[in-house]
């Protein structure tokens, strides 16, 4: 699904050019849930911006679903991707409706049925009653479900997720990270998550890469563990 070879970006900072990411090589399989750990600085976050084309590399190739990423190929591969940001990147002048419909209104899709898919995405991520509501009235957890909503109303086959949890309390995280395996399950959706948090990956993904100074120096086979707390106190005594 996700393949770098040799991949390398730079940047000049302070007149010295530094290896953002230097020299990566990974493969993601199709339907896999795959996190990106490292400190505050290592690349990981760089190497999602290369993954969904918003950046290019300066060495190495990229391939998205079997085809080389690249100036030519950008657009129509990233079609079949979605991004969830750690600051939910939605429209505070926009209810939740409008917010969820805005990517088919852009591809120009009817507004009707576009209108109908929104309903049910809103129903799986379990805002059916908050259509109407403005951003601004909702909790971190709730901007977050809709900005979940927003990304699956083009049916990506590739979620990329920039710290998505960071803003939420513990209990909400482990909720939004259910919501995203039921979506890796449901619709066997592609997912890579960058986190700094150990234990968000942990509780949701297969494998996980370990970025250190621009380098993929590990990747780790992980065991799927039970998520989603339904209290505080479960939280604690649970392993």
């Amino acid at each position: 699904m996700i393949r770098f070879e040799n991949v390398t970006k730079k940047y000049i900072i302070n007149d010295k050019e530094i290896k953002v990411v230097d020299d990566v090589n990974l493969f993601i399989f199709k339907k896999e849930i795959y996190g990106l750990v490292g400190e505050t600085g290592s690349g990981k976050s760089t190497i999602l911006r290369l993954m969904n084309g918003f950046i290019e590399p300066d060495f190495g190739d990229i391939f998205l679903m079997g085809k080389k990423l690249d100036s030519t190929s950008k657009h129509e591969l990233v079609k079949d991707t979605s991004m969830i940001f750690q600051g939910f990147n939605l429209l505070s002048n926009l209810n939740v409706m409008d917010n969820v419909i805005l990517p088919a209104k852009i591809r120009k899709e009817n507004k009707k049925n576009s209108i109908i898919k929104a309903k049910e995405i809103l129903s799986f991520v379990g805002l059916s009653n908050f259509e109407q509501a403005y951003i601004r009235n909702l909790s971190g957890g709730q901007k977050q479900r809709v900005a979940i909503a927003r990304s699956l109303m083009t049916r990506p086959q590739l979620i990329f997720c920039d710290e998505p949890t960071s803003a939420l309390d513990e209990k909400m995280s482990y909720e939004i990270l259910l919501l995203l395996r039921d979506i890796n399950e449901q619709f066997e959706t592609t997912i890579v998550l960058v986190s700094h948090n150990i234990s968000v990956i942990k509780a949701i993904c297969s494998r996980v890469g370990i970025i250190e100074r621009g380098k993929l120096t590990n990747i780790l086979p992980l065991e799927q563990k039970k998520i989603a707390p339904k209290s505080y106190k479960e939280a604690f005594l649970s392993d």
